[in-house]
C-alpha cells in the first residue's frame, strides 16, 4: 500500500516492477486497487493503515485481522477499556473528547499522569503531567493544535492515563498457529520528560530471565485479548515494581529500525513473518528461535543542537567504525530547528552492532560525537 500524501523513494521503485498510488484512507480505494492487480494480500504498511487494511482485505475475502481487533489497536481508550475488563494488568484511565471532560478525568486517574491523542503514533502530543493545570494546558495544545500526520488528523480526541514508573521496553512478535509469540525485546532509549520521544533502542534488551519472562507472557495475552489472528504485533510496555504494564500496542511492524536491529541480532526477517501471514500462512516463521542472539544491536537518533553539521568527512569516519551498519542525516537539519516533543525533532541516525553491549554502546557514542553539529569540518 503507497500512501498519496508520500513520494515513493528511488530505491524502492528501482525494487518493483510497477506501483500504485492509491488513498489509505479509504479501504474501498485500496481494495478495488488491489483487485485490479490481482494482490492475494494486503499488508498494512504504516500504523493509519492498520484498520483499512483489515477492511480492504474482508471485502476481498482475502486473510485478515478481524475488524474489531484491527480498530481496538487503532483506538488507545478502546483498547484499554477492552484490557481492562478482560482483567489484564494496566493503568488508571479515561477519555478527553471535550474540554469539560477535563476535570472528571483528572479525578478519576490523578498525577501525575500522562495524555496523549487516542489513535496518534511518533510521540506526537504525548505529555506528562503533574497537576490539573498542566492537563488543562496540554489538552489546550492538542485540541488548539491537532497534527495531521499522513494525511490524518489527530489530536482531538485524548486519553488520559496514570503515569507508569519503570523502564520500557518495545516487544515484537507474530501470530501463528499457536498464537501470538514474542520474537524478540527491545529496551526502549527515551527523550527527558515530560515527553517521551524514542530516541533509540537495543536488540536484545538486557533484562534479567525472569522479568523476560514475565514481559513476554504478558504482552502474549494481551496480544491474544486484542484478537490478533495474524500479521506482526509492535508493543510497547514497562517493568513495575508490581510486573510488566502494557502502553499500547499495534498490529503492525515496529518504527524506528527495530525490525532492521532484530534481523541483525537473531537472524529473524520480521518483514517476511508479517508478509508470509498476510498471505495465509499459519506458521511463518517456523525456523525462527528468539531464545538466542548472535550479537547485540542498536540504533540511536539525534536533534539538530547548536552549531554546524560536522560534513560529510564525519560521515565516512563513521562508515568506517567496526560494526557499522547504518548512518542517515536528513535534508532538512539546516532548516528550523525543532524543540524535542515527538520524532518530528530528530534528523537522523546511527545503527551498529557489537558482540555485547559495553562494545555497542562505546560505538554509538564514538559515531554521535563525530556527527556532533558544533565540531567544524572543512569536509562539508
Amino acid at each position: 500500500m503507497f500512501s498519496a500524501e508520500r513520494v515513493v523513494p528511488r530505491d524502492l521503485r528501482a525494487a518493483v516492477t510497477s506501483f500504485t498510488v492509491v488513498d489509505t484512507a479509504s479501504s474501498s480505494a485500496v481494495a478495488a486497487a488491489a483487485c485490479a492487480i490481482g494482490a492475494d494480500g494486503i499488508v498494512p504498511g504504516f500504523e493509519y493503515s492498520v484498520d483499512v487494511a483489515a477492511e480492504a482485505a474482508a471485502r476481498l475475502g482475502l486473510p485478515h485481522l478481524p475488524l474489531e481487533a484491527a480498530a481496538l489497536t487503532r483506538d488507545k481508550y478502546r483498547s484499554r477499556s477492552h484490557l481492562a475488563i478482560a482483567g489484564l494488568a494496566g493503568p488508571r484511565f479515561a477519555r478527553i473528547a471535550d474540554r469539560r471532560d477535563i476535570v472528571t478525568a483528572a479525578s478519576q486517574v490523578g498525577f501525575p499522569a500522562v495524555v496523549k491523542p487516542v489513535d496518534g503514533c511518533g510521540s506526537q502530543h504525548a505529555t506528562r503531567v503533574n497537576s490539573l493545570v498542566e492537563l488543562q494546558l496540554a489538552v489546550e495544545r492538542a485540541m488548539r493544535h491537532g497534527v495531521v500526520d499522513m494525511g490524518r488528523e489527530i489530536g482531538h480526541v485524548l486519553l488520559l492515563e496514570q503515569y507508569v514508573e519503570g523502564p520500557e521496553y518495545s516487544i515484537e512478535g507474530y501470530v501463528g498457529r499457536h498464537g501470538p509469540r514474542v520474537l524478540a525485546v527491545a529496551e526502549k532509549l527515551l527523550s527527558a520528560e515530560p515527553y517521551f520521544v524514542e530516541m533509540g533502542h537495543i536488540v536484545e534488551a538486557a533484562l534479567a530471565p525472569e522479568h523476560r519472562t514475565a514481559l513476554v507472557a504478558y504482552v502474549e495475552k494481551v496480544a491474544a485479548k486484542i484478537g490478533l489472528n495474524l500479521g506482526v504485533f509492535h508493543a510497547e510496555a514497562r517493568m513495575t515494581r508490581d510486573g510488566p504494564v502494557l502502553i499500547e500496542i499495534a498490529a503492525r511492524l515496529g518504527g524506528d529500525r527495530i525490525y532492521r536491529l532484530v534481523e541483525l541480532s537473531k537472524s529473524i526477517s520480521l518483514p517476511e513473518v508479517m508478509i508470509r501471514s498476510h498471505l495465509g500462512d499459519t506458521d511463518p516463521a517456523p525456523l525462527c528461535d528468539a531464545r538466542h542472539a548472535t550479537c547485540v544491536s542498536g540504533v540511536q537518533f539525534f536533534t539538530h543542537v547548536t552549531g554546524r553539521f560536522a560534513g560529510a568527512a564525519a560521515v565516512e569516519r563513521v562508515r568506517a567504525t567496526p560494526g557499522f551498519e547504518e548512518v542517515e542525516v536528513l535534508s532538512h537539519i539546516g532548516g528550523t530547528v525543532l524543540k524535542l516533543t515527538d520524532f518530528r525533532a530528530r534528523v537522523g541516525h546511527v545503527l551498529f552492532t557489537a558482540a555485547d553491549r559495553p562494545t555497542l554502546d562505546l560505538r554509538l557514542a564514538e559515531a554521535l560525537k563525530a556527527l556532533k553539529f558544533d565540531h567544524a569540518d572543512n569536509g562539508s
